[in-house]
């Protein structure tokens, strides 16, 4: 059935106990929607992904001149308005999906295959590779193997032990976390943040999934984290501040407007994806070992909320984040014209397809699960 999110649902297990030849159907009808596509893919996908790299490049000069020349408030918002756009086109519509491989079909943009993408945004790409596609989209919502399920210091379920700082994680994150959250997702993908829990708490990484960064040594991860760091700091907070003012223009102005596109973008995508992905319930972990029950798990880990086709662009189109799970390496831009099929076998199965009405409505159910957890459970 397809229905609408109003609140979130209590607590469950994917069900184990329907039959192999029930999962063999459903494996095989995601196949078929996901073989359709890949049909489909070609010279549109190509001149989609260009397309939004000459906008998000026109964004970003509009952006710069209008926050170097500007003489009023009006001209100044406006040029953080551009410089935010094109700073969430290259973080999510173009870089988070490049990077799932969206775009290694095509032989004539080699730019844009995962392996040698070169991401705008303050995240080691080979850290997020292995945290975010191999890790978090292959165990999503498993307890101790999906390392975004308590992201941080977060406490999004009764199997996580529950202290005292949990009190106030929500006002943390809004007002600490997430005006630098992608600067901290990088820390999570490589592995700082379970560092810190080991260091900081007794029951250290408990009910945590340990994020595999590989043969790296600590030297060389925080090396990659500061590379990550700096490209986006040193542009943004050195170079442009001072060519304006070398140019007679006002570096703390420019300075200021960066910032604040850079408050916003986080807030905004921070956001976007937890509203998203803060759905109950838990994960088994055995849904890996049978295709189809992995794509019921995804189906059942994942939450759509509905918005238009620019909206869904500035969203990443990951307001379609059951499609982005079920198909992680499908073009983006094809999530809504797959939503319908998946829809459709949905209702044919007696499967629960969860959409909110609203990105506001999927923020507050997102936050009224946050708010459940930052008290100890019940007995």
């Amino acid at each position: 059935m397809v229905k609408t999110l109003n609140k979130p649902k209590p607590m469950l297990v994917i069900d184990k106990v329907r039959d192999d030849a029930f999962y063999d159907q459903i494996e095989q009808e995601f196949e078929a929607i996901k073989q359709r596509y890949r049909a489909k893919l070609g010279a549109e996908d190509v001149a989609y992904i260009k397309g939004l790299r000459f906008k998000s490049r026109v964004f970003e000069l509009l952006g710069r001149g209008l926050l170097w020349t500007s003489r009023n408030p009006l001209t100044f918002g406006a040029g953080v308005g551009f410089i935010w756009l094109h700073r969430n086109i290259e973080a999510i519509e173009i870089g988070h999906n490049v990077l799932h491989g969206q775009y290694d079909y095509f032989e004539q943009i080699p730019q844009f295959h995962s392996k040698n993408f070169k991401w705008k945004a303050p995240i080691d790409e080979e850290g997020w590779r292995r945290e975010h596609n191999a890790m978090h989209h292959v165990h999503t919502n498993v307890y101790e193997k999906d390392p975004d399920l308590n992201h941080g210091l977060l406490r999004t379920n009764d199997l996580v032990p529950w202290n005292k700082s949990h009190l106030w994680q929500v006002p943390i994150y809004f007002l600490g976390a997430y005006p630098t959250m992608l600067y901290r997702f990088n820390s999570q993908n490589l592995g700082f943040t379970q560092k810190y829990r080991e260091q900081n708490f007794e029951t250290g990484n408990q009910g945590y999934a340990i994020v595999d960064v590989g043969d790296s040594s600590e030297q060389e991860l925080l090396k990659r984290q500061y590379r990550s760091f700096a490209r986006v700091i040193v542009k943004e907070y050195g170079v442009f501040p001072a060519l304006a003012k070398l140019t007679g223009h006002s570096a703390l102005k420019v300075l200021a407007g960066n910032l604040l596109a850079d408050v916003i973008n986080n807030y905004w995508i921070g956001l976007t994806i937890q509203a998203t992905h803060f759905t109950e319930p838990l994960q088994d972990e055995t849904a890996i070992d049978h295709k189809g029950r992995w794509y019921l798990s995804q189906l059942d880990s994942s939450v759509n909320f509905k918005g238009n086709r620019w909206q869904s662009i500035l969203w990443g189109h990951l307001n379609y984040q059951i499609e982005h799970h079920l198909f992680p390496d499908i073009p983006s831009h094809r999530y809504p014209d797959m939503a319908k099929e998946v829809k459709a076998l949905c209702k044919k199965y007696d499967l629960n397809y969860k959409c909110n009405p609203s990105w506001g409505k999927a923020i507050k159910n997102y936050v009224s699960v946050f708010w459940k957890y930052s008290f100890p459970p019940t007995k």
